[in-house]
């Protein structure tokens, strides 16, 4: 798989006409080298990729570790001797990622005398399209977030916090060998309107209508991600309508994909879905309808009104539309979905009922 991984990202770099790669991305080394040692939002490894060579950069801290696990033909160096190694190349023109600092820049061109170039999302763009082992891995994340919810549903009664209810997501999800994939937003009442509300120690009230929760689970470095939203007992007309209209809306973007197999537009499904919520006299989505899943929580393709990307074969996606009413609360639904062999497929499982 290494192999394959290499090839294509090499004719990618002839097709940008670079002559290097830096790689800098925690979570592209990940997809790379199978190497899931160095912290996502951490510098502490870079990869050296040319047309021959494939070298990995990091410090005595993981050196050792890793040694004997990376793929044949990737050699591991430390990180002292980056730049002289890059120097020695000889490369006319050296990608670098997105997320390379101008720090760095500013370092690396005054140590080698190079050209540095920022390329578009190579590796990002490679990594939407995912393997079966990937799908194998994301679906165990996503059976995980639904038995998560399973277990949680019972416990939220009137008086228990966010705080509470977040932690029993965690201790759950790493009880049963996963981890989180991102910090869990729960959101009672009011708090359901602020689409990334921060959990708050906040006690659920007799009067508080809509219950949010936001959540995911990570199996061997993959990642899922849910959105439901429950209504309690004393939910009145409001709620429903907004429940209702968003169950509706998120069904209508599935269907579209479905029908529009295999040349399926990002923006267009983003648009009719906001022009469905429109036309029951709500607000378009205050956020992108949708995103990439697996390494990271958030990856490439986009779906919302200004993407440029379209759906293929083994994306592996959400679709969230939500409505949010400042003061009273929102109301969100996510799933993920694989565009597979046999069409669309949704992963996350979890029932949608109020």
């Amino acid at each position: 798989m290494f192999e394959q991984k290499l090839k294509a990202l090499r004719r990618s770099l002839a097709e940008n006409k670079v002559d290097a790669l830096i790689v800098s991305s925690a979570a592209n080394i990940f997809y790379l080298t199978d190497i899931n040692y160095f912290p996502l939002e951490e510098r502490h490894a870079y990869l050296f990729i040319t047309a021959k060579t494939v070298d990995l950069f990091t410090d005595p801290r993981y050196s050792n570790g890793i040694k004997n696990k990376l793929p044949k033909g990737v050699r591991i160096f430390l990180h002292t001797e980056l730049l002289k190694n890059i120097k020695k190349s000889k490369a006319k023109r050296v990608g670098i990622e997105q997320n390379f600092t101008v720090a760095e820049l500013k370092r690396f061109k005054k140590e080698t005398g190079l050209n540095f170039v920022l390329t578009e999302p190579i590796v990002e763009q490679l990594r939407s399209i995912k393997d079966a082992e990937e799908i194998k891995n994301i679906r165990a994340a996503c059976k995980l977030t639904d038995r998560a919810l399973d277990t949680i549903r019972k416990l939220i009664k009137t008086g228990v916090t966010e705080r509470e209810i977040s932690w029993k997501i965690e201790s759950f999800i790493k009880e049963n060998g996963g981890e989180l994939a991102f910090d869990s937003i729960v959101a009672f009442g009011p708090n359901s309107a602020i689409p990334h509300h921060k959990t708050s120690d906040k006690r659920l009230e007799k009067s508080d209508e809509l219950v949010l929760l936001d959540f995911g689970a990570k199996v061997n470095g993959y990642c899922s991600d849910m959105t439901r939203t429950i209504l309690t007992k004393n939910a009145k007309r409001k709620a429903h309508e907004i429940y209702e209209t968003v169950r509706m809306a998120q069904q209508k973007a599935a269907e579209f994909v479905s029908g529009q197999l295999p040349d399926v537009s990002c923006s267009t499904i983003a648009e009719i879905t906001n022009d469905y919520i429109v036309s029951k006299k709500f607000e378009v989505i205050p956020h992108g309808l949708g995103h990439g899943i697996g390494i990271e929580v958030h990856e490439k393709p986009t779906l919302s009104p200004k993407s440029k990307d379209k759906l293929v074969r083994n994306n592996v996606f959400s679709i969230e539309p939500g409505i949010y009413i400042p003061g009273f609360g929102g109301v969100r639904i996510e799933d993920d979905f694989l565009l597979g062999e046999r069409g669309l497929e949704q992963l996350t499982k979890s029932a949608k009922t109020p």
